[in-house]
């Protein structure tokens, strides 16, 4: 089941899961993952084949996580926290959040009010409005 978090960040969007797909496979293409939309979630490819689908980002990125332990902590020193599209940030508040384990502030051009939303294993994700067009997440 998709994170609630995933979904009410930024405004509506119908192209969102094939976005956050993208991203997740730029995230972990050095490791030969490639993640697709699916009905209900992502369908996954490793190195050596077909995954289960998974049912959203937080999902995928605990699953990676799992199979390459401790190299996605690495990842985060190489991402930039701003200047992101808001599906770069996504898959970025999920890696921060398996790795951390506390609160991450996503601040981005069209958050609505400021809120308080929680990622894989109940993290606390502040969801902030900031001026310009690309998001941060810190």
């Amino acid at each position: 089941m998709r994170a609630p978090w995933e979904d009410t960040v930024g405004p509506r969007d119908p192209g969102a899961s094939r976005r956050l797909a993208a991203a997740l496979t730029r995230w972990l293409g050095p490791w030969r993952w490639r993640v697709t939309p699916w009905p209900g979630g992502y369908a996954l490819t490793g190195p050596c084949g077909a995954l289960p689908p998974a049912g959203g980002v937080d999902e995928v990125v605990a699953r990676a996580g799992a199979a390459r332990p401790g190299e996605l902590g690495r990842r985060l020193s190489d991402a930039p926290p701003d200047g992101l599209d808001l599906a770069e940030a996504v898959v970025r508040v999920s890696v921060l959040a398996l790795e951390r384990g506390h609160p991450v502030v996503l601040a981005g051009p069209d958050p609505g009010r400021a809120r308080r939303l929680h990622a894989h294993g109940g993290v606390a994700v502040d969801v902030v409005p900031r001026p310009g067009a690309a998001w941060s997440v810190g």
